[in-house]
């Protein structure tokens, strides 16, 4: 049975190798910066019902309390930082060159391009943006205009209440960074998850979609169900596995 440092430098080699490589990342990439995964213990969830604050529906019914939300979610997203796994991946984007490394996330956290990452495709909205979804306009989100006061803003065309640019329960992703981040996991030679549980679809597509000769990797905390279709698997901590990644990659590319 291989090590998980074997699997590792085996992963290593494919990437070294590869054209085109992307990570799909999940709630879990950024839980060491700070931010709980939301259905874990300690979670927003356990606080706010998903249905009263998280879905289009409530948001149309009642956009004072999905604001409400959102208020302590920025309050807690804005001092976080980037963590080592962010950092790794950044590292591994730079050894390969940023035009051969791709990113899709799940988060809205932003912590991707805080750690010096491009070519990330944010799978579920942009949270610096925030737009109408009656007439469609958007603006840059403005903490002190957007989120300080406890009146929610509205939209300067119509007046319909503003929404943070990020998908709510009930709305379907932007078809458009869907399929542009599923076309360059179907061709790329080597796929990578990272901290999610491949429980989320369309976006779990993008790691589990592509067929041969892409070769599918997954660094978790815990097996997932979907295990049988991967070709690696890292099980661990990934602050400690994909900066050990990172490491072997730097290694091989000096030989």
């Amino acid at each position: 049975m291989e090590s998980i440092a074997d699997i590792i430098r085996t992963i290593a080699k494919h990437i070294l190798k590869a054209e085109t490589i992307i990570f799909f990342t999940g709630a879990g990439t950024s839980v060491h910066s700070g931010i709980p995964d939301f259905r874990s213990e300690g979670g927003l969830w356990e606080k706010y019902k998903p249905l009263e604050v998280a879905t289009i529906s409530a948001f149309r019914k009642n956009p004072e309390k999905v604001w409400e939300f959102f208020r302590i979610m920025y309050e807690e997203f804005q001092p976080v930082e980037p963590n080592a796994a962010h950092y790794a991946i950044t590292e591994i984007q730079q050894l390969k060159g940023k035009d051969k490394v791709h990113i899709a996330t799940q988060n809205i956290d932003g912590l991707h391009q805080k750690s010096g990452s491009t070519n990330v495709y944010e799978l579920h909205g942009n949270p610096d943006l925030v737009h109408c979804i009656r007439c469609l306009y958007e603006e840059q989100m403005n903490y002190e205009k957007h989120i300080e006061p406890e009146k929610i803003p509205l939209c300067p065309k119509c007046e319909n209440p503003l929404k943070p640019k990020v998908i709510l329960f009930g709305e379907t992703l932007d078809r458009d960074i869907l399929n542009s981040a599923l076309r360059v996991a179907n061709r790329s030679d080597i796929a990578v998850g990272v901290a999610t549980s491949l429980e989320v679809f369309p976006a779990a597509d993008i790691l589990l979609s592509p067929s041969p000769p892409t070769k599918k990797a997954l660094f978790n905390l815990v097996p997932t169900l979907y295990n049988e279709q991967l070709d690696y698997y890292v099980e661990g901590d990934i602050i400690e596995t994909l900066p050990i990644l990172a490491k072997i990659l730097k290694e091989l590319s000096q030989k």
